[in-house]
């Protein structure tokens, strides 16, 4: 069992993203005049994922400072795992999430609209959830555009769109273990996802399965080549099969939805002992 569900799963040891207690949070929080609000809880925006620790990471690098860049490393972290941080879901624990939460809103993705200068009508990817959406004005820079209030059903047929478009999808935590956010986004939009595969930054958790290709029923038809965007999937030239690097796999199952022959199943990691840990 993954550390995060030892401590917030429920008592019968389930996925701790899948426990309706860490989509639960009090609607509106009491402050005194001088109390000044910190952390994820205070604005989202502000959270980050590891932006500015990548630029001190890059100088260490440069400066060929293992050390430093272990200091990087571990404070960033450390710091993340207490206020924002995101992991890997499918697409059917997506599902199952968006069955719990509520309310339910779809709001634009800070990430694609700075990394790859979306506009904000063509960025509703992302989506909000929980009470603190009733007071989304509070932060108009994290919710440029606006937002739009879904039913559960409206939700599921938009992330259906965007993970048949190749999309991975994740939750976000802004206080763990407060669950505030989902994410919809790819490599190299995604400043998640593309920290963790440049950097190897553990601001994005991989998921709790592993994609593995089924060698006698692949056919080599590459349905599935254009969905990974974690560089764990290719095409072995000499057997014109697909082939998945299982260490490097974060388990999202794009690639098993598109493959037309059920070719690519999805395992439980932690089933798995050499890849139990690796998160």
């Amino acid at each position: 069992m993954c550390w995060l569900c030892e401590k917030y799963g429920d008592s019968e040891g389930g996925r701790w993203y899948l426990n309706p207690e860490n989509y639960a949070r009090r609607l509106y929080k009491v402050r005194k005049a001088t109390e000044e609000a910190s952390g994820a809880d205070a604005d989202p925006q502000s959270a980050g994922m590891g932006a500015g620790a990548i630029a001190e990471l890059i100088k260490a690098r440069i400066a060929e400072d293992p050390e430093w860049e272990k200091e990087v490393r571990d404070e960033a972290l450390e710091h993340a795992y207490q206020t924002h941080f995101a992991q890997v879901v499918t697409v059917d624990e997506f599902m199952q999430i968006l069955d719990t939460a509520y309310p339910l809103v779809k709001m634009t993705c800070g990430c694609r609209r700075v990394q790859r200068g979306m506009p904000d009508e063509e960025n509703f990817t992302c989506m909000g959830i929980g009470p603190g959406m009733y007071k989304w004005e509070r932060w108009p820079e994290t919710y440029r555009g606006g937002v739009e209030f879904m039913t559960p059903e409206e939700a599921k047929e938009w992330a259906l769109i965007n993970h048949k478009q190749g999309r991975v999808q994740t939750i976000d935590v802004f206080g763990t273990p407060y669950i505030g956010g989902l994410c919809q986004c790819e490599y190299p939009g995604c400043v998640a996802v593309r920290n963790r595969v440049d950097y190897d930054f553990k601001f994005l958790l991989k998921g709790h399965s592993v994609a593995k290709v089924d060698r006698d029923k692949c056919t080599g038809c590459k349905s599935c080549l254009n969905r990974c965007q974690f560089k764990a999937l290719n095409l072995e030239v000499y057997t014109n099969k697909a082939y998945i690097d299982l260490d490097t796999c974060f388990g999202c199952g794009l690639c098993a939805t598109a493959c037309p022959v059920d070719a690519i199943n999805l395992l439980d990691r932690e089933s798995l002992p050499g890849l139990a840990n690796n998160w």
